[in-house]
């Protein structure tokens, strides 16, 4: 049979487990988030890369569009001129 000194020793000592895996369990979460901000961090750092070297892609991209644009309008003008009866032929 336990005596009841047993048991509130019993339950101190329990007590004093609960307040130390707290204490960890905090300590790990602290850290988690540091770990969290910190991978956020380099994560933007990869994407300035990656934009610094999308713009070059982009920029001939732009130039392309531009072209494509200025052809199609061209064209859509020489249709509506062919239309219009304005050129013999395309």
């Amino acid at each position: 049979m336990t005596t009841l000194q047993e048991y509130k020793a019993h339950r101190k000592a329990l007590k004093a487990q609960i307040k130390e895996t707290k204490a960890l369990l905090h300590q790990l979460e602290k850290e988690l988030e540091e770990e969290r901000i910190e991978m956020q961090h380099e994560e933007v750092e990869h994407l300035e890369e990656y934009l610094e070297k999308s713009n070059a892609h982009l920029s001939d991209f732009r130039t392309l569009s531009s072209s494509a644009m200025a052809d199609l309008r061209k064209s859509l003008h020489d249709v509506a001129s062919w239309f219009r009866g304005d050129k013999k032929q395309l």
